[in-house]
């Protein structure tokens, strides 16, 4: 019997899904590594060409994360050729998209004294741990018949899961008709705005017994959920140690991408390590983005990763599908799930020209009067002190914005109170990268505000920016680091919405549906 344990539990690692282990039970050989490609998304980019945005996992077999945030460890191909573009690292929570997710718990009478420790983990671990704005969930109790469920609010599915118990059932349980259910729900799955991109996940809790007997139909089970790009990730646990069944649950895994883990005692510090791993490997998991330009068309092409280094290891292919925003041809660029098309330019007659000239030249005597008037108040009016942002009242918290809640911008304020910079003309600058002032270049220098207030330093006024907005923050050297001022609409670097973050020379900057380029000189 020992033997043939050893043996199940060899096929079971082969199958690319092995078991959670105890500290005990850690083998001592050399871990192997897994690389999953989840989704490609393409779209139409502001700054011109394409976007191309890639959601991943890589773990180790025994379910931990792997650390890829050295850029050299990672390698993108399109088919045979590898992707040089440079990307930005980000996970999945920070992207603020869509997860529908099916849970599915076995509660038949062999189950009831490891339910507690189930619906204790289920809930307070991992359920507890999801974004309630972004993600949907179902929970499908079953035994030998199968419990109703919808896909409904995080906080839904957190009391069904702390009330399980098992439902006194001793017959073969429904296990593929019950995943087959789950696949019904996620494919009928809606987004807000329909169409945004979703992420599909089905949880399994079980011991792997199935009344069919079909081993065929639990391979192609898998292989229809890969094509739905839904991964079943599963927690096997047998209650009378009858592993043979497992086989089924780790064949799901492996045939749809997702994870397999092999729990073997009942108590909820054994199950608690094991949803933690599955919760980071959800939340945490690895986006990628590219910026491709417009010559540089991948649609079509068959996408994978590599790790490379320490961690070698090659994922499935992907096709990357046509450029789209929100799933619909765009004739401009995406600007979130909004397709955005600049206006054509219209032509003049002889009165359009007369009124344009006319009109430069009213504007030329306002603008001299303006400045005119300024400089003779200037002459008398005291120089602010050091450090000051421009507009700020006299005796306020330095860096303090106007109108602002006192303490809401500790950062601007921390911003302001630094040492000015004396910034040489060909220092750091942001550059338009579309619309009419595309290729202008704007100095920067320490405490600069962006925003559309009168008294912001760059003014944008496109109806997505705040009043004041972002600021940037340099250093003696000249480092820039630019903080949201938390705005409505977010602050943008590479794609990725951020708080803080240090600028680096080419990164692409969005304020608003505006975007920019910030350049070192």
């Amino acid at each position: 019997m020992r033997r043939s344990a050893l043996i199940l539990l060899g096929v079971l690692l082969a199958l690319g899904a092995p078991p959670r282990a105890h500290a005990e039970d850690e083998p001592t050989t050399k871990p192997s590594y897994r690389v999953v490609v989840d989704r490609v998304e393409h779209e139409p980019a502001s700054i011109g060409g394409t976007r191309l945005q890639i959601t991943m996992s890589a773990l180790t077999l025994q379910g931990q994360r792997i650390d890829l945030t050295d850029p050299k460890t990672i390698k993108t191909y399109l088919g045979n050729t590898e992707l040089k573009a440079p990307y930005s690292l980000g996970s999945f929570i920070n992207t603020n998209e869509a997860l529908a997710m099916v849970v599915i718990v076995q509660t038949s009478i062999e189950f009831t004294e490891v339910l507690p420790a189930i619906a204790e983990t289920l809930d307070g671990t991992f359920l507890a741990a999801m974004d309630e704005k972004t993600t949907q969930v179902a929970l499908l109790a079953y035994g030998d018949t199968i419990g109703s469920g919808k896909l409904g609010s995080v906080k839904t599915a957190r009391g069904k899961a702390a009330a399980l118990t098992n439902d006194g059932s001793t017959g073969d349980p429904a296990l593929l008709e019950t995943i087959e259910r789950g696949l019904s729900l996620l494919k009928r799955a809606k987004t807000e705005p329909e169409g945004r991109p979703l992420r599909k996940v089905i949880v399994v809790i079980s011991d792997g017994r199935e009344r069919s007997g079909d081993r065929e139909r639990v391979t192609r089970l898998g292989t229809r959920a890969a094509k739905e790009e839904v991964r079943i990730h599963s927690f096997a646990f047998s209650p009378e140690d009858v592993r043979r069944p497992l086989l089924n649950l780790g064949e799901l895994s492996k045939r749809s991408f997702g994870t397999f883990r092999w729990l073997q005692r009942p108590k909820a510090d054994s199950w608690a390590p094991a949803f933690e791993q599955l919760r980071d490997e959800i939340n945490k998991q690895y986006v990628l983005t590219y910026f491709l330009s417009a010559d540089e068309d991948p649609t079509g092409k068959k996408l994978r990763v590599e790790t490379v280094g320490r961690v070698v290891a090659k994922s499935n292919e992907m096709k990357v599908p046509e450029a789209t925003c929100n799933a619909e041809p765009c004739a401009g660029y995406c600007t979130g799930t909004v397709c955005a098309v600049p206006a054509a330019p219209e032509g003049r007659g002889i009165l359009g020209w007369i009124l344009l000239v006319g009109g430069i030249a009213v504007g030329a005597i306002v603008v001299l009067v303006v400045i005119g008037t300024i400089l003779e108040k200037r002459k008398g009016a005291p120089k602010p002190p050091p450090g000051l942002v421009p507009g700020a009242v006299p005796g306020a918290v330095p860096g303090a914005v106007p109108g602002a809640v006192p303490g809401a911008h500790a950062v601007a304020a921390q911003v302001a109170a630094a040492p000015p910079v004396a910034v040489p003309a060909n220092g750091p600058c942001l550059m338009y990268l579309s619309g009419p002032k595309t290729g202008v270049r704007i100095p920067l220098h320490h405490g600069f505000l962006i925003g559309k207030e009168s008294n912001c330093h760059l003014i944008i006024e496109d109806g997505f920016t705040s009043g004041h907005h972002a600021q940037i923050g340099m250093d003696q050297a000249m480092n820039c680091s630019l903080y949201d001022m938390g705005s409505t609409n977010g602050t943008f670097v590479n794609g990725v919405r951020i708080q803080q973050k240090g600028l680096e020379h080419g990164v692409t900057v969005r304020i608003g549906s505006t975007d920019l380029r910030f350049l070192t000189q």
